[in-house]
């Protein structure tokens, strides 16, 4: 015992002499220069997790290390360590201590020929299971690692090549439950440009492989899920001048997409997808512009998010291949007068799906129009009306509006805008859909360095293409600012459907049809979060801050409803004495996943400590 008791004496003793060190000035060894600085310190660590206490002190610390080897442009080198760090400044506070290194290295920088080699790893990284609109996801734990070799070829007139490899690999576990995702990824790129007769030529090809094995936390399946997706893109395009200072551009993109679920009854699915793109823009007269576009369509595969498309949700192949559309327009805009534009566009669509054909023909107006009185403030406003028709006349009117506001009204800052779309056209003509959004921010000026500030934001869906499918996001925050003294608050509450990915939850475009995703691949969620965070500096060199965050929500899939829930006290203290940093914080998580009325679980985490900045050479 009393071993020990000296053990950790000297430890402390140590931590504190390694504090008072000076620091040294640049060191050059032969052909290399090399730049050393970083933090070291000695902490002291507590936690209560699930009712079991546990304690141990050590060192910790973190360094930047920048290096030339001969001469920058031949080879220079950056290396950046860290060793049990506490993540104070993250989103939850001091949970873990991590360690972990980031590598990079450019060789022949000043070359024809420059290359460039990194590598990353982290250990015990805290991180956010995300949840979308929500201000505070789910508390996760992992560890990951990544490597990455790309090199070029740059020689004067002649196409460029860049080609690139990637592979990481990360394993996480939400906190508070059992099951672990993990993740691998690996991913080729060539990329090419060049200048040929005027025309700014680009083209590339991207394959990523992806193998997951993970756990759906919020879908309720009690056995892990095993995924391999790969992907395939190719990219072309082309631009050139036109006269009448115009230009005109071509793009082609080509994804294929294969999946595999080794657990489910469905064992692959695949799907590939072509999209061409033209366009012309030039002005015949100083206050006139022109453009007319062009654009084919033969899947719903570019409809989707990347985590989606390369995650672990599977899609229906029959709708992504029973997919086709031809896209032509025209718009002109003209400046009437410096405070007034009108606009006005021609739109005709076909699109086939499932063997059924739809036709349209979309007319449109818009006038916009820049109003600054004293009696308004400053008022913009644009208005449009769309007439669509197809072979059985016409087809509805629809329209868009948006709105915004800035004036100085006494001693209040206020901005707002208010925006409004219906029957905006979508993926599939069938579809009818609107959507609103709105923000508002009001600040003022209370006295000598005494500040109040209020936002409100939201965006809701209104008509929409299937029921049950609607989906909102809203947000109210607050700060108020005493000299050096800060508290701010948050609310916020959304809503929708969304794809389940290890790393969280994405939501589905509005518009995408429902067709698209396979059987119970899309899961309807819904968040609530509230918070409070509070800033001080009581005494010169000593900085206070304190936060309190709730977040509870749900998930349904498709008739198993999953419940979450997290809780987070975090409080971080500094004071800053010459050149060392005495730091000390205290973080409290109450999370819970599952069934309505699972356990929770409860981390309580402090520590105190000392650190010093150095700049060893």
């Amino acid at each position: 015992m009393w071993v020990n008791r000296f053990r950790k004496i000297g430890l402390v003793a140590a931590g504190i002499l390694i504090s008072a060190l000076p620091s040294f000035s640049q060191l050059e060894v032969g052909g290399t220069n090399l730049t050393l600085s970083g933090d070291m310190g000695f902490n002291y660590n507590g936690n209560l997790n699930q009712g079991v206490s546990g304690h141990n002190m050590g060192f910790t610390g973190d360094a930047n290390l920048n290096g030339n080897f001969y001469n920058p442009n031949f080879l220079n080198f950056n290396v950046q360590p860290y060793y049990d760090r506490i993540q104070s400044n993250s989103a939850f506070g001091a949970l873990t201590n991590s360690s972990g290194v980031n590598a990079s290295a450019n060789l022949f920088a000043g070359s024809h020929f420059p290359g460039t080699v990194n590598y990353s790893k982290g250990i015990n990284n805290v991180g956010e299971f995300g949840i979308p609109g929500s201000e505070l996801g789910l508390a996760q734990q992992g560890n990951y690692q990544g490597f990455g070799l790309s090199w070029s070829e740059l020689l004067p007139k002649m196409p460029t090549l860049t080609a690139s490899y990637a592979l990481g690999d990360s394993s996480s576990s939400v906190l508070g439950t059992q099951n672990e995702n993990r993740q691998k990824d690996h991913t080729f790129s060539l990329l090419s440009t060049y200048h040929i007769a005027g025309f700014r030529l680009g083209g590339g090809y991207i394959r990523r492989d992806v193998d997951s094995n993970f756990a759906e936390i919020l879908d309720g399946l009690p056995e892990p899920v095993m995924t391999s997706t790969g992907t395939n893109n190719y990219q072309f395009y082309a631009q050139h001048s036109f006269p009448m200072s115009g230009s005109y551009s071509f793009s082609w993109n080509r994804t294929s997409y294969a999946y595999n679920d080794h657990d489910s009854h469905v064992a692959n699915d695949n799907g590939t997808s072509d999209t061409l793109n033209g366009n012309l823009t030039f002005l015949p007269f100083r206050k006139l512009t022109l453009s007319f576009n062009g654009a084919y369509y033969d899947s719903l595969l570019g409809a989707l998010p990347e985590p989606v498309l390369t995650g672990t949700t599977l899609l229906a192949s029959s709708s992504i291949g029973n997919f086709h559309s031809f896209l032509t327009g025209f718009d002109a805009n003209y400046q009437l007068i410096p405070s007034l534009n009108l606009h006005a566009l021609v739109n005709h669509q076909q699109q086939d799906f499932f063997g059924r054909t739809y036709n349209a023909t979309q007319f449109g107006g818009s006038v916009n129009y820049n109003l600054n009185r004293k009696l308004l403030g400053s008022l913009t406003f644009a208005l449009a009306v769309f007439d669509t028709m197809n072979e059985q006349g016409n087809a509805g009117i629809g329209f868009t509006g948006n709105v915004n506001f800035d004036r100085k009204i006494s001693n209040w800052e206020v901005n707002a805008n208010f925006s409004y779309s219906q029957n905006v056209q979508t993926l599939l003509l069938v579809y009818t859909t609107s959507s609103l959004g709105y923000v508002t921010n009001a600040r003022r000026r209370l006295g000598n360095r005494t500040f109040f500030m209020a936002g409100y934001s939201g965006s809701h869906s209104g008509i929409t293409a299937q029921s049950g499918s609607s989906s909102s996001a809203n947000r109210l925050s607050s700060t108020f600012t005493y000299r050096l003294y800060s508290l701010n608050g948050f609310y916020s509450k959304s809503n929708g459907s969304a794809a389940f990915t290890p790393s969280g939850l994405v939501a589905i475009p509005p518009g995408v049809p429902p067709t698209l995703f396979g059987p119970d691949a899309v899961i309807v969620y819904g968040s609530k979060a509230y918070g409070l965070n509070l800033s001080v500096v009581p005494i010169r060199r000593w900085t206070i801050s304190a936060g309190y965050a709730d977040s509870n929500g749900f998930t349904q899939d498709p008739l198993l409803r999953t419940a979450v829930g997290t809780q987070l006290y975090n409080v971080v203290s500094q004071y800053r004495l010459r050149k060392i940093y005495i730091n000390s914080g205290f973080t409290r998580l109450r999370q819970s996943v599952g069934t309505p009325g699972t356990a929770p679980i409860r981390l309580t985490t402090y520590y105190i400590g000392v650190s010093r900045w150095f700049n060893f050479f």
